[in-house]
């Protein structure tokens, strides 16, 4: 997704005068990024820059850098308070769009459609021109990150009134940006569909993206640069819709008009073209553009981040290992290892960041609630005082000595409760940052032992005149195979902890037989492969059973379980037990192991990220809380049987839809 609007200059001009210090930090802002930072500095420090505003600024320069993350929290900051939105309404509406795109593209939809829906809910009461662009802007925003959420019908009907609205704008008034803006949602709204893969929806969007691009195009005020981008960015969208709608030749010739261009060789052409191959799943295509986009992406120096880490390096690792070059795979392996604690370190520090933004924005909202309530109840005591003092002073004086001691009782009261709660508050956060800390060396021990092996196979297999045999190639082939998955998990498993709390419903599309889901769980996690086990599958109702639910993430839950059960079990029997109730409509599936158990006073805990229950054993503590938070999510939920006492007993259930 793209910021909807070209008005980055133009958005100051609302009709109030602009201040000499804001003329001064626009022109150094546009002449001169890196010395931008210390005008502002000085201009705060002599009070001429009011902090709101000064991070509205600091926020344009890093997001004008590349620095998404970073814009993120001075943007949150400028709009901590009401003051920029009550002085400069559309600079409240810019950067509420701005905020909204990065954390969209970030994955933090929630929080997107927060931002938009705020701003929205201001901008809709103003039935200006200006008003009705900035209305458009926020619904598609809005509808943009409902589309990611599943939300398809109501992002529809933001997209095609937010369409509609730019569309008589251009009108009316056909001046460029009008045209840009116009052309810009068009292309996002494509961009929505294709990558929610809606492919069909976003085939119907394609007559109106040719509409307002070509409109766009045509004004004499329009650069050639913006013209090409536009057009070859949409031949990659519709290249990508016909691929997936079955017409692979009218596919290819989209394709061949987007490499033909300029900007295909640009550095977003680039980043766009990779995301059309991953997409068309083109592994040896996107293998071979790799190393540019690596280039590319490392000479815009982004910050090593969960972000970074699941939209470049995840991607770099599936086009080697799809298009079966394991050895390339094993260097990004390798560069995601050692960029591990780069990327807690940063995580922990914008956690902490974004944490002092909410700190002070409460701390200003009960500072005003609090000035409110004071003003409130001195203008009742004088009024009351003033009345009683005229009958009897005495039994006022009294009174409000009597209210005075009890109002203090109560605020010493607090007061404790609240010692006792930041108390409980700092324990909880010290132990969850021993459990990160031990989570970090864990995964690194974890990717280092397999990395190992497959270094030592790599320098065995390249070297010069050494001869195998057919056995021995088979047992190399066999290892580095198993030691590959077992980094893909690992990454899949940090991939997974970034939604571990998120509230979003997983779509139910797939039609499945109960027993397939086992299957499928029972093949990924190897169960039946490991020789120290016994293991058996049981199901007394209803084999064939269909159910409504998502294939893949309910069989990753459940292959979850069974390898929690494997791993605590040295030597005895692990069995999966499939029960269909139908009058409570729902299926069971009981993971029963004879390991070490679990007390039952730890029942819950051992759902929390990073919790685990002996040490001794290895894991990073998480398999537990994501199949937890996958399962929840689906409809159903999960929990430990504590009246079984022979080891562990885990019950999983998924609602019986058809």
């Amino acid at each position: 997704m793209t910021a909807c609007t070209s008005r980055e200059k133009n958005v100051s001009s609302e009709n109030q005068p602009k201040k000499d210090f804001d003329v001064q930090v626009e022109q150094m802002i546009d002449r001169n990024l890196d010395r931008a930072p210390s005008l502002i500095d000085s201009l705060e420090d002599q009070h001429l820059l009011p902090e709101y505003k000064a991070n509205y600024y600091r926020g344009q320069i890093h997001y004008k850098l590349g620095q998404e993350l970073t814009a993120e929290l001075y943007y949150k900051r400028a709009l901590a308070s009401n003051e920029l939105m009550q002085e400069r309404p559309t600079i409240y509406y810019f950067v509420s769009d701005q905020l909204s795109t990065i954390l969209t593209v970030k994955g933090d939809q929630d929080g997107a459609v927060k931002v938009a829906t705020e701003a929205y809910s201001v901008v809709r009461n103003d039935t200006t021109q200006e008003g009705n662009y900035w209305s458009a802007i926020l619904l598609h925003d809005i509808g943009y990150s409902q589309m990611q959420l599943g939300h398809y019908s109501e992002a529809e009907k933001n997209f095609t009134k937010a369409w509609n609205t730019l569309k008589k704008l251009a009108q009316d008034k056909p001046a460029f940006d009008n045209l840009y803006t116009w052309a810009r949602i068009t292309y996002n709204i494509i961009d929505a569909y294709t990558s929610t893969e809606q492919f069909a929806e976003a085939e119907k969007w394609l007559p109106q993206a040719d509409e307002a691009i070509s409109r766009m195009a045509s004004s004499p005020d329009c650069p050639t640069s913006t013209a090409e981008e536009f057009t070859a960015g949409l031949n990659t969208h519709k290249a990508l819709v016909y691929v997936k709608t079955g017409r692979k030749r009218e596919a290819n010739k989209a394709y061949q008009r987007f490499i033909g261009t300029n900007y295909s060789k640009t550095s977003s052409g680039l980043i766009e073209h990779s995301e059309y191959l991953e997409l068309a799943e083109r592994w040896e295509d996107l293998a071979n553009l790799t190393p540019k986009v690596d280039s590319v992406v490392q000479s815009w120096k982004i910050p090593l981040s969960l972000y970074y880490l699941k939209s470049y390096l995840t991607s770099y690792l599936k086009a080697y290992l799809k298009s079966g070059r394991k050895e390339q795979a094993l260097q990004i392996a390798e560069r995601i290892v050692d960029s591990v604690d780069s990327i807690y370190d940063y995580e922990r520090q914008h956690n902490a960041a974004e944490l002092a933004i909410m700190y002070e924005t409460q701390e200003k909202e009960k500072q005003i609630a609090e000035q409110q309530s004071m003003l409130k109840n001195q203008r009742f005591i004088t009024a009351f005082i003033g009345i009683l003092l005229i009958l009897i002073s005495l039994i006022i004086i009294g009174l409000l000595r009597l209210r005075n001691a009890k109002q203090l009782a109560e605020k010493n009261k607090e007061l404790e409760q609240k010692n006792k709660e930041l108390t409980q508050a700092n324990a909880r956060a010290e132990e969850s940052s021993r459990m990160k800390t031990d989570f970090i060396q864990q995964i690194s021990h974890e990717i280092r032992t397999p990395l190992n092996i497959l270094s030592g196979f790599t320098q065995v297999l390249t070297t010069p005149d050494i001869e195998l045999g057919s056995e021995e190639r088979k047992d190399i082939n066999k290892r580095i195979t198993i030691n590959t998955k077992r980094i893909t998990e690992l990454v899949n498993k940090m991939i997974e902890l970034s939604d571990i709390h998120s509230k979003t419903t997983i779509e139910r599309n797939d039609k499945v037989t109960i027993v397939q889901i086992a299957a499928q769980a029972v093949e990924s996690s190897d169960l039946q492969h490991d020789n120290h086990l016994l293991f058996n599958l049981e199901f007394d109702q209803a084999d064939d059973k269909i159910i409504r639910t998502n294939a893949v993430s309910a069989s990753r839950a459940l292959a979850l379980l069974l390898n929690n059960a494997n791993k605590f079990t040295q030597k005895g029997s692990v069995e999966l037990r499939i029960t269909l109730d139908r009058e409570a409509q729902k299926v069971t599936y009981a993971v029963t192991d004879t390991g070490i158990g679990v007390p039952a006073y730890e029942s819950e805990r051992i759902f929390e990220e990073f919790f685990q229950l002996d040490n001794y054993y290895e894991g990073t503590g998480i398999g537990l809380s994501v199949a937890r938070s996958i399962v929840r999510r689906l409809g159903g939920d999960i929990r430990l049987d504590t009246s079984y006492q022979g080891g562990a007993r885990f019950i999983m259930t998924l609602p019986d839809e058809t």
